[in-house]
């Protein structure tokens, strides 16, 4: 066919057309957000302005931990990382991105981590239910509401009631141990071990069996999988959203970014034993005339509180006692993890750390633990310098856009902090060395220097978003370090960097540990 100036129109000369449109459009994309972009004049590397694949390969293999100090040692407090994202690392951005009054609400990112995937219109907006995901929710009425509502059941006051059903998981776990008299094992999944066999106690008087059979069952090696896959889909939230669409997408997606596992064999999750459990117990309970039940755990006051406040829905109610395993389970497991192998390979820490739980007049109690200064010290730095987190915890700067380190930062940016390089900002740090494992900082009891460390800590997330779990969670984390390392001398082997992948949920994965059981030492206390 004949286009004029005697051309003929040929597949062949259609395709070479269609190519030359598609090349133009290309560089044109390119051209802009490198030069003409508004946030053009932003320090980064060239390939993270261009498309989100830069930082999306990193995320799919794992680098997370380190990126993020890498690029602010490199490039500056602030570093954009995306043709759209920034990440910043200092006091003044945490502040504004992490605050409840500045309008700046979770960004798209949170679509891949959404427990109830939402409803995607023809418009590819996304339509979420009135339902209890207190990770991904965005309306910030509602998470408001849903975080008064269950605020009584997490206070401390009412968390520390838990105790004993904490202290019968402990005396098992130390006689397990104890069972493989200093044999090597994975120190990660027996972390998890702890972490799911006390959230089973605490919520629902129950025992997964984990402890017993001496395994997890690869669960946890799964589940850190999974994060892999939402750390890359929420670098691409129009695609997580046609991925919603229609499975399709999410084969393609999937496939392309090589995001397949497959489960290990003798692989078995607890989850489902969970939702069993909570779905009859609430059955039960809701009852016109229940039958007596006198367990008095986490799930009894959650169900009492919806008898209570009818705002806390009976949909809520299943929801927040399902959070409490969905969410507590790894980031209990990594806490646990990073404290045992610091602690573990410092040998003049441990020595501190055992001289003080095994002369202390109370190291069992959680009120005991409070008084240990030097082991929550020791805590507290293995925390900082390995978060759960490594991924930035983004925000969407809002419509009318914000001005943060004297920048002009244009409404619908993404924006966030990375844990890992705030929590090694020399000007937030106090110290010689905000690289170094060194408890001694924090040993200034209720000083500035450690307050200001406290406060820009994205340890159990950021601003008004901070896990309602934290009091349950620190209440187990301290006595279970407390009391091993009452009972045990250990030893670790930490594997080298690139032997760990680093999603936005982060893990010491590779590391070895023996528990050594510790000579008896006379101090005229009482233990377990």
């Amino acid at each position: 066919m004949e286009v004029g100036y005697g051309l003929i129109w040929t597949p062949l000369w259609a395709l070479c057309y269609g190519l030359g449109v598609l090349l133009l459009s290309i560089t044109t994309v390119i051209f802009y957000r490198l030069f003409l972009h508004p946030l053009a004049r932003i320090p980064g590397p060239r390939l993270a302005a261009i498309s989100n694949i830069w930082h999306a390969y990193h995320a799919r293999n794992g680098h997370m931990f380190d990126l993020g100090r890498r690029l602010h040692q490199e490039y500056g407090e602030v570093v954009r990382v995306g043709p759209n994202e920034l990440w910043f690392n200092n006091t003044e951005a945490f502040d504004k991105i992490y605050s409840s009054t500045k309008g700046f609400e979770k960004s798209d990112f949170y679509l891949a981590t959404s427990l109830n995937w939402p409803k995607i219109d023809a418009f590819l907006r996304p339509l979420f239910a009135d339902s209890l995901d207190l990770l991904s929710e965005r309306d910030m009425k509602r998470y408001r509401l849903q975080r008064r509502l269950i605020g009584r059941v997490y206070q401390t006051a009412n968390v520390i009631k838990f105790e004993a059903a904490v202290d019968e998981v402990i005396k098992q776990v130390i006689a397990r141990l104890e069972a493989l008299d200093g044999a090597e094992i994975d120190l990660k999944e027996w972390m998890h071990i702890i972490a799911v066999e006390c959230l089973g106690a605490s919520v629902l008087s129950w025992s997964p069996g984990l402890l017993k059979a001496g395994t997890d069952w690869g669960s946890s090696a799964h589940s850190y999988l999974g994060w892999r896959r939402k750390s890359v889909m929420g670098l691409f939230p129009t695609l997580t959203k046609l991925t919603l669409r229609s499975n399709l997408f999410e084969w393609i997606f999937r496939d392309l970014w090589d995001l397949k596992y497959t489960a290990p064999p003798g692989f078995r999750t607890f989850f489902p034993d969970v939702a069993k459990r909570i779905s009859r117990r609430i059955k039960s309970a809701l009852k016109p005339n229940p039958p007596k039940d006198n367990r008095a755990d986490l799930l009894a006051d959650l169900i009492q509180l919806h008898q209570d406040k009818p705002d806390f829905t009976e949909n809520y109610l299943r929801k927040m006692a399902m959070t409490n395993f969905g969410a507590g389970h790894e980031t209990m497991a990594s806490t646990l993890t990073s404290i045992f192998t610091m602690i573990g390979s410092h040998e003049d820490v441990q020595r501190r750390v055992r001289q003080e739980v095994r002369s202390a007049m109370d190291a069992s109690s959680y009120a005991g633990t409070l008084q240990l200064q030097y082991l929550r010290a020791a805590a507290r730095e293995a925390m900082r310098l390995h978060p759960v987190l490594s991924m930035s915890l983004p925000r969407r700067v809002p419509d009318s856009g914000a001005h943060i380190n004297g920048c002009f930062i244009p409404g619908g940016t993404t924006v966030g902090c990375n844990p890992v390089a705030l929590h090694r900002n020399a000007d937030i740090v106090t110290g010689p060395d905000p690289e170094a494992y060194d408890p001694d900082r924090w040993l200034g009891g209720e000083s500035a220097e450690t307050r200001l460390m406290e406060r820009y800590s994205l340890n159990w997330g950021g601003g008004p978003r901070t896990c309602p779990g934290k009091n349950l969670a620190e209440m187990v984390v301290y006595k279970v370090v407390s009391a091993l390392f009452e009972r045990f001398d250990v030893e670790v082997v930490v594997p080298q960097k690139v032997g760990q992948p680093s999603y936005f949920l982060s893990m010491m994965t590779g590391v070895k540990a023996r528990f050594l059981s510790a000579a008896p030492q006379a101090t005229g206390k009482g233990g377990l």
